[in-house]
């Protein structure tokens, strides 16, 4: 199927709603601290003042977050797969997720042991939370066990090179592959038929985790079944790029969302009793829900913000460097404001905005137009001042 001169055009939604996938982690992060159910898990941080409203957050913004940045990230990689070729792909996409990820595993890792750690030691009551927090950085508690917040980096490194192969082996033009990007185009023009298939996918996928929603993996240790629900929704993004359907998504985004919204909502409060076809029924909600939000998200970033804004495209250029060093300060902040008997919801705007600004503002002093900034997204020129 031959490429039209829309899909390669620049698709200033799709940067905006990957930026915004992005930042709404640092929401969901600030909200797991005042969130009143035990995430120790992977959060091991719980203010006294909490409340429920932030599991109802954190929850919401988990069901379509990922998906929808990995869709996305799997049609900005098929942009640069069929203009520039595979080995550009690879070079840029090393230089972009490799050696971001590196550096910010050994980078970011030990700030955020320190921070988590403090926090942790100032809600236990340590006399002295600041050497409870070193304690663990001078006993080499400091190396990368895991790869925190930048799974997603870890994951995308995989997603590029299966995405690169499956590429390759269907580079050529035959029966088969014409007659399936027709089929599959034909599913994604139909909005009625692109719900029903990714439903279908996803509940098969989240019916294989055993689980009513898709778990995160930040270990080294790959789990099989999230590494291979997460790759189809990035192929779900290729295969958009490569039949050239995007436009056809930009329709109807407030009734997707809208439907999407009152799934979640009798998610949350269906009276379902205690039985085992239960867990078949709220994957299927999930399954659905998951579908509208991510068509409804690219409907309706398409439809509203697919133009060129000054202030959006400063956003997008910051999001990177933001969200890579946020995890230490969300995670330090919350220690700082232990002490003080604010409700929950104030103490959260504090550590949102506070973290966006410091992260913001060693963006633009420190990283904007320097090396570091073009490492991280290919530089930005300054603005000449007219004289």
């Amino acid at each position: 199927m031959e490429q039209l001169s829309s899909a390669s055009a620049r698709i200033y939604a799709l940067d905006a709603l990957r930026v915004i996938m992005m930042l709404l982690g640092i929401v969901l992060h600030a909200g797991l601290s005042y969130s009143s159910m035990d995430y120790s898990q992977f959060w091991p941080i719980k203010d006294k003042q909490n409340s429920i409203g932030f599991d109802l957050i954190v929850a919401l913004i988990h069901f379509f977050r990922m998906p929808v940045f990995f869709v996305v990230s799997g049609y900005f990689s098929a942009s640069l797969y069929y203009r520039k070729g595979g080995t550009q792909l690879l070079i840029n996409r090393a230089k972009r997720i490799l050696l971001p990820f590196v550096g910010g595993v050994l980078l970011i890792y030990p700030l955020a042991v320190f921070a988590f750690e403090y926090t942790k030691g100032v809600v236990v009551g340590e006399t002295s939370p600041f050497d409870y927090a070193m304690t663990f950085i001078l006993t080499g508690q400091f190396l990368p066990f895991n790869v925190l917040h930048l799974w997603f980096l870890y994951f995308l490194i995989f997603f590029v090179l299966g995405g690169w192969g499956i590429a390759r082996i269907f580079s050529r033009s035959t029966v088969f592959t014409t007659k399936a990007l027709e089929l599959v185009a034909l599913m994604l023009r139909n909005i009625w038929l692109r719900h029903i298939s990714l439903a279908v996918i996803f509940f098969a996928c989240l019916y294989w985790i055993g689980e009513a929603s898709l778990p995160t993996n930040n270990d080294w240790k790959i789990n099989a079944p999230v590494f291979i629900t997460y790759f189809l929704f990035f192929e779900i993004g290729w295969v958009i790029y490569r039949t050239d359907t995007l436009n056809a998504l930009a329709k109807f985004p407030a009734r997707q969302l809208g439907s999407a919204m009152l799934l979640f909502l009798i998610f949350i409060i269906a009276p379902l009793p205690e039985a085992a076809w239960t867990l078949l029924v709220r994957q299927f909600l999930v399954a659905m829900m998951v579908s509208l939000f991510v068509f409804g998200f690219i409907a309706l970033f398409m439809k509203y913000f697919n133009r060129y804004s000054y202030r959006l495209s400063y956003v997008m250029d910051a999001a990177y460097w933001v969200y890579l060093i946020h995890l230490p300060v969300v995670a330090l902040l919350p220690g700082m404001l232990a002490a003080f008997e604010l409700p929950a919801f104030a103490k959260f705007l504090i550590v949102l905005i506070s973290t966006m600004l410091i992260c913001l503002l060693t963006y633009h002093f420190m990283v904007r137009y320097t090396l570091l900034g073009a490492f991280l997204n290919g530089g930005v020129r300054k603005k000449k001042s007219s004289k």
